[in-house]
């Protein structure tokens, strides 16, 4: 319900659920009461807020947290809700995972949940792979994500178990059948629950990209719930106060700071980062920007009318990302920055005449001084867009240009030069790209992830002729640099 013009949601009544009937599985508070922290009180609030009608306001949702927080028996919990709290008629709760065995940390978790229950175990009948609603229709069971293990029945609720590790296409196969077959019920929803992963082009890394672009507000997504809680770029991953800030289950005193230390000492960083800060990481090979440094340029953007702007637009090889970013000098000599980028996940075929249009808004808007581009795939918009009375630049991406203006592009990051509003998007392909090293140098080129680029060639095209020592009055033709 709606209290002091908070969100209406049916959080109260999950938690009322969760602490009444539940109690905790496996280890050191084994059949104990089922007692919630704040923090996932929070969450759950969150979770289940509703409509004017009280349908459910979010249909999927991604929670990320990282490993030994509690993630197992909070998603356990919610699962036996939605079997037998829920009110739901037929209940049926898909508990899915990589592998049956990891399946059945969730799936086991609720077994023992009905089993150590006192009024639990009234209403249910546990089996290997089901729990069955006593005298009522409505069951839950476990589910690997392997191809032909997923079709059939309509789920009420599916709930995805780290699905950072369903790396394969017939995972994400299941994935789809599952999500699908939840989507048909009238008030469904899909939980996947996760630590971070290292490969943003596999089902959990688009997940989690979609919920930055929500954060951002690059998406609007009014039915997907997302919740991070993980360190960021610019974190010290060795200060113990962010090892508290990030691992709730310290902070309330139910999971030893002494064995997440331990941790440190014997994991390479980087799975540090991934498992026990829940950041997902990229190795150091493939970054061409220090760590840190990226965000270290995050502030506030605002753009001048008068101002000298300069563009810089990447297209990629049959149309299938386009990106352009457009930066002006602020009063302290520093590059104000901001970014659109025509992903081939959000648009099923881009429309170029669309990207014209955006640059012709721009150049109305403000004082456009250079659009430069690569003629590869852009020659037929330049003489589109200079027909207009756009100052078009011709530049192309050979290793003479590219390598100054990639190391231009760092030295300008680095020293803090630079400033951008950190969207999802944008942010991605910069931290994608990788350092490529060639006869005259090194330029930019996709790390091993072969994750889209395009926003970062053309944040690197735009530094480039922004500090040019005399840029080029606006042409009458295409100049060609």
């Amino acid at each position: 319900m709606k209290k002091n013009n908070l969100p209406a949601t049916n959080g109260a009544r999950v938690v009322k659920f969760i602490e009444k009937f539940c109690v905790h599985g496996e280890g050191d508070f084994f059949g104990e009461p089922f007692i919630l922290d704040n923090w996932q009180k929070a969450i759950i609030y969150d979770l289940y807020e509703v409509n004017e009608d009280n349908s459910r306001k979010y249909r999927e949702a991604l929670i990320g947290l990282p490993k030994g927080n509690g993630k197992t028996a909070l998603a356990a919990a919610i699962g036996l809700y939605e079997l037998l709290g829920s009110g739901v008629t037929s209940p049926l709760v898909a508990v899915a995972a990589a592998s049956y065995e990891q399946a059945n940390l969730v799936f086991g978790t609720m077994k023992v949940m009905c089993e150590e229950s006192v009024i639990l175990k009234d209403m249910v009948e546990t089996f290997e792979n089901e729990i069955q609603v006593k005298n009522l229709p409505g069951r839950a069971y476990r589910v690997a994500a392997k191809a032909g293990t997923a079709d059939g029945g309509r789920n009420s609720c599916l709930i995805a178990d780290e699905i950072h590790e369903w790396a394969n296409i017939n995972q994400e196969r299941v994935h789809y059948v599952l999500s699908n077959n939840t989507a048909k019920r009238k008030d469904g929803l899909v939980l996947n629950i996760t630590t971070a992963g290292y490969d943003l082009d596999s089902l959990a890394g688009r997940l989690y990209q979609r919920g930055l672009k929500k954060e951002t507000g690059e998406n609007d997504d009014p039915e997907y719930y997302f919740k991070w809680i993980g360190a960021r770029e610019g974190d010290d991953y060795e200060d113990i106060k962010t090892w508290k800030d990030v691992n709730p289950a310290i902070q309330n005193d139910w999971w030893p700071l002494e064995n997440l230390n331990r941790r440190f000492k014997s994991l390479p960083m980087h799975e540090f980062q991934r498992y026990h800060l829940n950041q997902w990481t990229r190795t150091e090979e493939e970054s061409w920007l220090p760590a840190s440094a990226w965000d270290n340029c995050t502030g506030e953007v605002v753009f001048s009318d008068t101002a000298e702007t300069f563009l810089g637009v990447d297209m990629a090889l049959h149309h299938d990302s386009v990106a352009i970013v457009h930066g002006q000098k602020d009063k302290n000599n520093n590059i104000i920055l901001d970014s659109k980028i025509w992903h081939p996940e959000d648009y099923d075929v881009i429309d170029i005449q669309e990207v014209e249009r955006y640059i012709l808004d721009i150049v109305m808007k403000y004082n456009v001084k250079e659009v430069a581009y690569d003629p590869h795939f852009f020659e037929r918009s330049a003489q589109v867009l200079l027909d207009n009375g756009v100052p078009m630049v011709n530049f192309p991406q050979s290793h003479a240009r590219m390598v100054p203006a990639c190391g231009n592009a760092f030295d300008l990051i680095v020293n803090k030069k630079v400033i951008h509003n950190a969207t999802a998007t944008f942010t991605d392909q910069v931290l994608s790209a990788a350092q490529k090293v060639t006869d005259s140098g090194w330029r930019l080129s996709k790390g091993r992830s072969k994750r889209k680029i395009d926003g970062a060639i053309a944040l690197v095209i735009m530094l480039d002729r922004i500090t040019a020592p005399a840029p080029l009055e606006a042409p009458v033709s295409i100049i060609n640099l």
